[in-house]
């Protein structure tokens, strides 16, 4: 918009001009703030064409630029208390002052402020007064207070030392930028606008001013153009700093009326792109507010507005995570922002160059002990799939069978074709069975996986190719069904009810996990958070009351801590430390209904919960019933089912992620489990039907068929070779000096004794780096990448993602997810010969000693 009412630049009333002092402020200032660096910003000067410069005033002392202001004012010769109302910036900028220089001083906020903002401010050592809904109602509040006991009220920007404070930012950048065209602020109340256009006035009179504010909060422009002070409607906006309204003696908006050529209006979503622009070209972490001048020196030069060397100030570094949530997730529509912010990529030729220098590996020449050959088992899969795709082709001949004899048609091409397919697939099985061997090329045992996995495929397919989620029972001419065996049921035969695949499968976990299936049940589902959220349900429904506690163990796979944290109903609270005694003493404490606990945590650190010895502990101390719940999924079926039988007041539900390790690390399809005593099945079931919750047909085909005695042959070569990699690693002086390796197993684990109880501690080796600065995910990824490059040029077999439970091995930059967790490392070992432990061995250990 431009601003015309009437006035002409430069008319604002000579005393009010006379009051806003710039030559002190600098004076004052001088030595007392940062002066803030000012950096070119090259990937928006590509996009408006002429230089563009950043003020980062985000790196003024508090992140903001009110800083400035409130020291001014309170240099000016100010004495005796003072007071101010905020819930951001400038609330905390006061306070910091105050704590500087010895003054006494209240902050007034809204009663609805974040509870960091009241530990940020309470930091200072200033007061707190909590008054009011809105930040309107708390600054009336503070003025009264001001008039009623004698102190100073500072206004964020209706107050002539908080703009002069403000002006000193032009004269910095106007000493360090020649031939600045234009200066763009974000406008809120107007004091930094206003501080800009005075500052350059008196050093640079011909700089123009621009300001920008959010759509939904035009209080500046909807004065100007009402030609008085009006109010407009309070409305929500990302750019929380900007949304307020004027005073009605507003020193700011003469200002901006007669100093400023127009105001750019922004959306929520070029407010939003604005921060993430910075985060994704400068790495600068800017609230929106404080960001907003940088789409709005984009729209400006889109119309044509601008000519010569920008200058933006970046004033306000403050972002609340969950503001930056919602920007990270903010659905991008517009071409310009999309483009600007990289969302769809960059084109060949804006791509950089890539060097980097050739690093050599070195080897140790230290041998790991030989380890169980997992090539018998590997054997022992392919003659499974090869059961399976008979099975297979015998319902396919008893489902034709069936059909002729009942007159319902069929399509013989299609029954011809995945006839085909089963019998092209079982003749590559029987290609790769026994084609390895203790001293085969590793890469057989990749191609096997490969045929194994595609065989999976193709039987779910084969069956997937006839049956219906809802299939048929009785029919006319017309079928729908392909298991001959459900025809007549009287069941209702409906997928999410059941199946005979799903059935299966649990009778095959049953005996995996060890359990009585006359006295425990297990039910399969979707996924390991399908189980979480199964298990959910029935607390809710059978065990939590409202305002019942339930205790976290200090870490608990992060989504069932964030889906139970937020649960409204009741109060959740993380137990401070790992040890019997010490989650029984916050049992004894807080009294919960249930407890959450992982026998291995998914951190960096690995620590174990004594869980036998909890039970036992329990069963000894609790009088009230009490549900412990376990995920042990880091350590599949490691646990007794004896876990299960605790008497009361004691109860176990326990669940886990059959996508991982009890799945023979195949990965084709997700799945989870739940384990309890058999008298909860019933409800169970029922829970898991109407939430859609089960394993669903075609996953629980893709499941493989082993038993117990298989799945522990594996997990103990799996943690075997995970324990050997950790204790190498460990006697290496050279990566002992860079990072902590940690295994449950290694021998040096803090909680060793409970490790030495399990049957296995899982496959996975983790390392945090003594660098602090080195445990973040960029540094982290690329010493993975030099990892891969190693494995490649020494010819082991490694890849990069995310899980565990593989057979091959698998690096990550992890997060625990805990709180104030950072990235870690984690090495899944995997289940491959001596020789490639040996070498996976040397080359992590290789690249992390040269990380240091």
């Amino acid at each position: 918009m431009t601003l015309t009412d009437g006035h002409r630049p430069g008319a604002t009333e000579d005393v009010r001009l006379r009051v806003i002092d710039v030559s002190a402020a600098e004076q004052r200032l001088t030595g007392q703030v940062v002066r803030t660096p000012v950096r070119r910003l090259p990937w928006l000067e590509r996009r408006v064409g002429f230089p563009v410069y950043a003020k980062l005033e985000l790196q003024q002392h508090t992140g903001s630029f009110k800083f400035r202001g409130a020291l001014n004012t309170v240099l000016a010769g100010l004495r005796g208390p003072i007071i101010a109302a905020s819930a951001g910036n400038h609330g905390l900028a006061v306070a910091e002052v105050a704590r500087r220089l010895r003054r006494p001083a209240n902050i007034c906020i809204p009663v609805t402020a974040s509870r960091l903002k009241r530990e940020r401010i309470l930091a200072t050592g200033a007061g707190l007064i909590e008054h009011g809904n809105s930040l309107e109602q708390a600054t009336a509040h503070a003025r009264m207070l001001a008039g009623e006991q004698g102190w100073y009220f500072i206004s964020p920007y209706n107050d002539p030392h908080m703009i002069a404070g403000a002006a000193t930012i032009a004269l910095e950048v106007l000493d360090e930028v020649e031939d600045v065209e234009a200066m763009i602020a974000p406008v809120g109340g107007g004091g930094l606008l206003s501080g800009l256009a005075v500052g350059a006035g008196t050093r640079r009179p011909g700089v123009r001013m621009f300001g920008c504010e959010p759509e939904r909060y035009r209080s500046m422009s909807a004065s100007i153009a009402a030609r008085d002070i009006v109010r407009v409607v309070h409305q929500p906006t990302l750019a929380d700093g900007l949304a307020v309204n004027l005073d009605a003696d507003s020193l700011t908006y003469p200002l901006i009326r007669d100093r400023v050529e127009s105001i750019v209006p922004l959306t929520e979503e070029e407010l939003a792109a604005g921060t993430l622009a910075l985060l994704v070209h400068e790495s600068l972490l800017v609230e929106p507010a404080g960001a907003a001048a940088v789409i709005a020196c984009l729209r400006l030069a889109q119309a044509g507005a601008l000519r010569g060397p920008v200058v933006l100030p970046l004033c306000g570094g403050n972002v609340h995570h969950t503001t930056l949530s919602r920007i990270e997730r903010y659905p991008y529509a517009d071409d310009d922002l999309v483009r600007l912010l990289d969302l769809r990529g960059r084109t060949v030729g804006e791509l950089p160059v890539s060097r980097a220098l050739r690093m050599e590996p070195s080897d140790t020449g230290e041998p790991l002990a030989d380890a169980p050959d997992a090539r018998d088992d590997q054997d022992a899969q392919v003659r499974s799939w090869l059961s399976r795709v008979d099975e297979v082709l015998a319902e396919l001949e008893e489902y034709t069978d069936y059909c002729a004899r009942a007159e319902v048609l069929v399509n013989a091409d299609v029954v011809k074709q995945v006839r085909v397919d089963c019998e092209l697939v079982a003749q590559r099985l029987a290609g790769v069975l026994g084609r390895g061997g203790e001293k085969a090329d590793p890469a057989e045992a990749v191609r096997a996986e490969i045929v194994v996995r595609h065989a999976a495929t193709v039987v779910a397919s084969a069956q997937a190719a006839f049956d219906w989620c809802a299939p048929s029972h009785a029919q006319a001419t017309v079928g729908q069904f392909f298991d001959v065996g459900a025809q007549d049921s009287p069941g209702a035969n409906y997928e999410r009810y059941e199946s005979a695949a799903v059935a299966r499968v649990e009778s095959q976990l049953t005996e995996v996990l060890g359990l009585d299936p006359e006295r425990h049940a297990t039910t399969a589902t979707s996924s390991g958070m399908a189980s979480y959220a199964l298990i959910e349900a029935f607390l809710l429904r059978h065990r939590l009351r409202p305002g019942d506690t339930v205790l976290l163990a200090p870490y608990v796979y992060f989504e069932a801590a964030e889906q139970l944290c937020s649960l409204t109903s009741t109060h959740t609270v993380t137990a401070r430390s790992y040890s019997v005694d010490g989650l029984v003493e916050d049992i004894l404490r807080h009294r919960p209904r249930c407890l959450f606990v992982d026998p291995v945590a998914n951190t960096a650190q690995q620590r174990l919960v004594d869980l036998p010895g909890l039970v036992q502990a329990l069963s000894e101390v609790v009088t009230e019933p009490i549900t412990l719940v376990v995920d042990g999924t880091m350590a599949p079926a490691a646990l007794s089912g004896l876990l299960l039988d605790s008497p009361p007041p004691v109860e176990v539900l326990y669940y886990e992620s059959c996508s991982k390790y009890l799945q023979l690390g195949m990965d084709a399809g997700m799945a989870g489990l739940v384990a309890a005593k058999v008298e909860l099945r019933p409800a169970l079931d029922r829970l898991r039907r109407n939430t859609g919750s089960i394993l669903y047909r075609h996953n629980a085909q893709l499941f493989p068929r082993y038993d117990r005695a298989f799945f522990g042959r594996r997990m103990r070569r799996i943690c075997g070779n995970a324990a050997t990699v950790a204790r190498t690693l460990l006697a290496r002086p050279e990566v002992a000096a860079v990072a902590d390796v940690v295994h449950p197993a290694s021998g040096e684990h803090p909680d060793d004794a409970i490790a030495r109880t399990l049957p296995y501690a899982g496959g996975c080796v983790t390392f945090r780096l003594h660098d602090s600065g080195a445990n973040h995910r960029d540094q982290l990824e690329a010493l993975i990448e030099h990892m891969l490059d190693r494995a490649r040029r020494r010819g082991l077999h490694l890849t990069k993602g995310v899980s565990f439970g593989f057979n091959t091995p698998r690096i990550s930059a992890a997060a625990s997810m805990a709180e104030d967790g950072a990235p870690f490392l984690r090495l899944y070992a995997g289940d491959r010969s001596a020789e490639q432990v040996s070498l996976l061995a040397r080359v992590v250990g290789d690249a992390i000693a040269a990380a240091g």
